[in-house]
């Protein structure tokens, strides 16, 4: 459960997401004052970060991006996309993986593959989670409650929420360039450890194309390929 719950973390954004505990043989991260971030909730009075390169000759704000982003809150219904997902500390490769996700309205599939071959399934309907070998065969089942209740970082198993997300950061750093716009967000309260969860977007559409957390020099990268948005998806394919 530790891979899915990985995953989930980069993947599907949290409405809470708190600084990852320190492991104990980890070196220590030197602590600086953290220079002065535009707050989200008063953007109207701070300056926008714009870079001068602009996808299609247009300018693209910050503020552009991030209601793009929030509006997938609403927007998206269903979704099929695969992933690839990599874990490094201080740039040394940790662990990395590879799947696809699913999503219809509350049913949500995680994939997980292993040589191209599938290794393991998450399916749940926010209710209940089941957990599946690659043939198929039920591991174990748990309640949504008791497994959300369990991650130290709050993160939900959904894909969304973006608008909960933002409320309670400030950016950070954003660029637009011709194949995706960058917005980087951190914590609006000042936190040790203090995290950077950035977002690549489509610059046609606004949706994710990458998400990564970074905090005391470990940074986790979720890349979706092939994403396809509100198409028909068969049931068949959570059960």
């Amino acid at each position: 459960m530790k891979n899915i719950a990985l995953i989930i973390l980069l993947l599907l954004p949290a409405v809470f997401i708190n600084a990852a505990d320190t492991d104990a043989d980890k070196p220590a991260q030197a602590k600086t004052q953290a220079p002065q971030k535009q707050s989200i909730k008063n953007k109207a009075a701070a300056k926008t970060h714009e870079s001068k390169k602009a996808p299609n000759k247009n300018t693209v704000t910050a503020d552009q991006a991030l209601a793009g982003l929030i509006a997938w809150d609403a927007k998206l219904k269903t979704l099929k996309s695969d992933f690839t997902q990599a874990t490094t500390f201080e740039g040394t490769p940790i662990s990395s993986s590879e799947g696809k996700i699913y999503k219809m309205g509350q049913n949500i599939r995680l994939d997980t593959f292993e040589s191209g071959t599938l290794a393991q399934s998450a399916l749940t309907d926010k209710k209940t989670i089941k957990i599946k070998d690659g043939q198929g065969e039920l591991i174990t089942t748990m309640s949504w409650a008791d497994w959300e209740a369990g991650q130290s970082n709050k993160a939900l198993f959904d894909f969304g929420n973006y608008g909960e997300v933002v409320k309670g950061h400030k950016i950070k750093d954003f660029s637009a360039e011709s194949d995706a716009l960058t917005l980087t967000l951190t914590p609006e309260k000042e936190q040790a450890g203090g995290y950077e969860l950035t977002f690549k977007l489509d610059p046609k559409d606004f949706f994710v194309k990458e998400i990564s957390l970074e905090n005391e020099g470990v940074k986790t990268t979720t890349v979706l390929k092939g994403t396809q948005k509100n198409i028909k998806l068969k049931e068949s394919i959570f059960k």
